[in-house]
């Protein structure tokens, strides 16, 4: 039987060659989890059980949204039982005489010649406007005043009523959102996650002067971002009138539909998080200016790119399910 050596003596036997272990038998040792990535990934974990709530809400309140609760000829949630049989004067350009088309509209709808000029100023900023409605509620003569305006140069033209259960996208006379320009903003906000990898691989290598670029690269982008989406947002709310079927009082607001709600309130969510990731990363840069990274310490750099391109995956599908679906 062999001998238990001493408290502290190596066994006897094959000595032990503490500098070179066995290959394929000594065991491997990973990097631990330094308490930022834990602290960031359950942040993250939350965030991702967040944005999961809301898109699965905005998914419940489409489903659940009435059939018939968006028309091209009335306001949202209108009543539209007695209304099927409804016509609409669908104006797509005024013409050259846009005072006379002002006078046919306003004669025909009996309203002030403001209120005319603003349907007028909806042809004309995004593409088509319902500027007489006939129906069982309130008899028109649609027909007369397409003619009219066809005589004086405008474009319009005579529809029946169309309804679904939520706004489609492209259809201008209930949907006013712009895919082509948010489309754009996608892809301007997925270059800035291009520039945010640059940024930490140049920290790798221990390049602080192209750290420095590319952060700021990312800080513009996502400032670009931002500035759009706020010129979105005034447009939608202040800068354009749309048609009534979008909203009665010409503008889209959050109390102007449910779909209006659900659309501030998700992109809005989105753009405060993209907002706290710029100020995130400016704070950074500044840093980064002052030589507060090395190739062995740029933690906050890796930390933060997580967080970026977290947000950068969110608005990818916060753009397919509001915009395109």
């Amino acid at each position: 039987m062999a001998e238990t050596p001493p408290f502290g003596e190596e066994p006897t036997g094959e000595p032990h060659d503490h500098a070179h272990p066995p290959a394929g038998g000594g065991a491997r040792h990973a990097p631990p989890a330094t308490p930022g990535k834990v602290a960031l990934w359950l942040f993250l974990a939350t965030e991702v059980m967040f944005f999961t709530g809301l898109i699965g809400s905005y998914i419940v309140l489409r489903a659940g949204s009435p059939p018939g609760s968006y028309s091209t000829l009335f306001p949202p949630g209108t009543d539209l039982a007695a209304r099927q049989d409804a016509r609409g004067v669908v104006l797509t350009d005024a013409g050259a005489d846009e005072g006379a088309v002002v006078r046919l509209i306003r004669e025909a709808n009996g309203m002030t010649a403001e209120e005319a000029g603003h349907l007028v100023e909806t042809a004309h900023s995004v593409g088509s406007t319902v500027v007489l409605v006939d129906s069982a509620y309130g008899p028109a003569d649609v027909d007369g005043l397409q003619e009219a305006l066809g005589s004086v140069g405008a474009e319009a033209s005579i529809e029946g009523l169309e309804s679904s259960s939520w706004p489609e996208p492209y259809n201008g006379l209930v949907n006013p959102l712009s895919i082509d320009l948010t489309a754009l903003n996608t892809f301007i906000l997925i270059c800035s996650s291009v520039t945010m990898v640059l940024a930490l691989a140049a920290i790798q290598r221990g390049d602080k002067v192209r750290l420095s670029l590319w952060l700021l690269a990312t800080i513009l982008i996502g400032s670009t971002f931002l500035g759009i989406q706020v010129y979105e947002y005034y447009q939608l709310m202040f800068g354009h009138r749309y048609s009534v079927g979008v909203s009665a009082s010409g503008h889209f607001r959050p109390e102007a539909s449910l779909f209006a709600s659900a659309f501030f309130t998700m992109t809005g969510f989105h753009g405060a998080h993209v907002t706290g990731g710029v100020l995130a990363l400016t704070v950074i840069w500044l840093r980064s200016l002052f030589g507060g990274y090395s190739r062995e310490d740029h933690a906050a750099v890796e930390l933060a790119g997580l967080y970026w391109h977290f947000v950068d995956l969110v608005w990818i599908l916060l753009f397919t399910v509001v915009y395109l679906i």
